[in-house]
């Protein structure tokens, strides 16, 4: 395979800086799965370098990993025992039918073809199994956040059509499956992370990724940030919203 992602460049980045996702989203999804992650086999869907597989893992379940770039599968195998890694595409899922009791897509799901990924899911999902997609969106309404929110939009006037516009409307691609139970979740939390911690976060997002200037960017993001957090360290805070689809059946889309 030859198709490259767009954080091949970043994934040790991202392996180093993303953050992972709260307990209570782990609970939501075992509520809607109506069965303990314990056993159950699931399919993560652009893994990327394996943050939610593993915490998936944590819990019990036996874990298939899809990924397209292989800098980012490579950093999941070398930290992710016991986690199995196939390098795909979710609109062309390597996996038999009926595979799994739980799909998700964790913080990847808005970079898919819905037309084509919902099929496949559909297709390798057991009956009465469960799809669950979710991203962590960070606040940027503190003084600081949005200081920094204006010098991202200094660099690149369109970031916000990448980093905020693929989370706010997804629930609403599923409604040609009638059969299908959508329902969406919303948790807030916060994490304190030295500020190495935190510009490899930021970097791994794909508009700063992708900037021309970007090791000028960082360096004065860590002049800035050390003079605003001269402890060494940076709150960063989220919401994580999450889209849940259950199947109770064999779905098929309306017809025309």
């Amino acid at each position: 395979m030859t198709e490259r992602s767009k954080f091949d460049t970043v994934a040790a980045n991202y392996a180093s800086g993303r953050p992972d996702y709260p307990t209570a989203l782990y609970d939501a999804v075992e509520r809607r799965l109506g069965r303990p992650l314990a056993g159950a086999d699931v399919v993560d869907l652009g893994a990327g370098t394996g943050i939610a597989s593993r915490q998936l893992a944590g819990r019990g379940a036996v874990v298939t990993v899809v990924e397209l770039s292989g800098p980012m599968l490579a950093q999941l195998a070398a930290t992710s025992p016991g986690v199995r890694a196939v390098r795909g595409s979710a609109t062309a899922l390597p996996l038999r039918r009926h595979c799994a009791d739980l799909v998700t897509s964790a913080q990847a799901w808005h970079w898919m073809d819905p037309a084509r990924a919902i099929p496949e899911f559909m297709r390798i999902l057991r009956p009465g199994g469960v799809f669950a997609a979710w991203w962590n969106l960070t606040h940027r309404d503190s003084e600081w956040e949005h200081e920094q929110e204006l010098r991202i939009a200094a660099a690149d006037p369109e970031w916000q059509r990448v980093g905020r516009g693929p989370y706010g409307d997804r629930d609403n691609e599923f409604a040609t499956y009638p059969s299908l139970v959508v329902r969406t979740h919303e948790f807030s939390w916060q994490r304190t992370i030295p500020l190495d911690r935190h510009l490899d976060n930021l970097v791994s997002k794909s508009f700063i990724a992708a900037l021309p200037n970007r090791d000028e960017f960082l360096h004065e993001e860590r002049v800035i940030l050390a003079k605003q957090f001269p402890d060494g360290y940076v709150t960063e805070r989220f919401s994580t919203r999450m889209v849940t689809v259950n199947v109770p059946s064999i779905a098929e889309p309306a017809a025309a």
